[in-house]
């Protein structure tokens, strides 16, 4: 974003610059998993990724293709998603999440969640969780999704959930 910012102070640029490359470093990546979970079993080719993080975030987070491919492979190499060549028309490739990538998609934008929850305050802003559709393990930040809530442990840490659920209302018979 920095870049963008014509006549500034090139001490303060290039500070500003590396700061907030390592701010997007980790949301990038969370980011792109956000966006291939909202593709389902579909799945999702990596042009639709950018164009999908483009409009979804108002233009505050680019991730151009340099970026965007290796990091796919890499978290294919890790075995969170998988990939699928579609066999007709333009041979793309498609990226859905593993059962192990949903897991970690959870967990992982369950903390950035209440991490981001928590730090709200010291930048003066308000963060409104949608705790009427997610539960978040109060052990460990898994996010649990209450359409499906049938397991009576967090699946990451083990913590037992059920009374937890029960006192909210929000365990589904």
């Amino acid at each position: 974003m920095i870049k963008k910012v014509k006549g500034m102070n090139t001490e303060f640029q290039d500070y500003a610059s590396k700061f907030e490359s390592e701010i997007n470093r980790g949301t990038s990546t969370l980011s792109i998993l956000s966006i291939i979970n909202q593709s389902g079993k579909a799945g999702v080719h990596g042009y639709q990724i950018s164009k999908n993080l483009l409009e979804q975030t108002q233009e505050m987070l680019i991730i151009e293709e340099g970026t965007l491919y290796p990091i796919l492979r890499k978290l294919e190499g890790d075995r969170i998603i998988k990939s699928e060549r579609e066999n007709e028309g333009r041979r793309r490739k498609y990226y859905s999440l593993t059962e192990y990538g949903k897991k970690i998609y959870n967990y992982l934008s369950g903390f950035y969640s209440k991490l981001t929850e928590a730090i709200a305050p010291l930048f003066d802003v308000s963060v409104q969780l949608k705790q009427h559709k997610y539960f978040f393990c109060p052990a460990c930040a898994n996010k649990i999704d209450l359409q499906n809530v049938a397991a009576k442990y967090c699946d990451v840490c083990g913590h037992y959930i059920e009374n937890e659920l029960d006192e909210r209302g929000l365990k589904n018979e």
